[in-house]
């Protein structure tokens, strides 16, 4: 028997990977046009590399769990406090990295990012204590997607920082 909702997971991990392959293209552009590489813009590339890649991982995960033999309640649970802890890690290292890799003020879309995320994944949180509603895996596919769309979107703004010539 499959894992509830495994064709979804197997889709955004899918993407996931697409995404990743995409934002190095997108370095790669820049250097064929002969444009240098900052330091924030290599922090840029990783960081959307590194997410579509943690997006995948963790949408294999709980596929993964629950064909391992968790129950289905310990695989969401197990799934949500994974996927909030690297998830938290992960959001609470953006405001230094950002700060290491460029003088620029950190972007207000990026506040916002950093914010929803860490909503999302006190959710999670909740979804592994059992409370308000017992463990089932929509928090866990909102908090993937969620990743996955907010990285969409920052990236549709970030693609001006590849095709400008200095940072400012």
């Amino acid at each position: 028997m499959d894992l509830p909702g495994a064709g979804y997971f197997y889709t955004l991990a899918q993407i996931g990977i697409a995404f990743s392959g995409f934002a190095a293209l997108l370095m790669g552009l820049r250097q064929m046009r002969g444009a240098p590489m900052s330091k924030f813009h290599l922090w840029v590339t990783r960081a959307y590399v590194q997410s579509g890649m943690v997006t995948a991982v963790n949408a294999m995960l709980s596929p993964l769990l629950y064909g391992i033999g968790a129950s289905l309640e310990q695989t969401w649970q197990m799934a949500s406090g994974f996927i909030a802890v690297q998830s938290v890690v992960l959001l609470l290292m953006a405001p230094r990295q950002w700060r290491e890799a460029t003088h620029r003020p950190m972007d207000v879309r990026l506040k916002i990012h950093i914010g929803l995320g860490l909503a999302i994944n006190a959710m999670l949180l909740l979804n592994v204590m059992g409370w308000p509603f017992p463990p089932s895996g929509g928090p866990v596919m909102f908090a993937i997607s969620w990743n996955l769309f907010a990285f969409f979107a920052q990236f549709t703004r970030s693609i001006d920082f590849f095709f400008e010539e200095a940072e400012e």
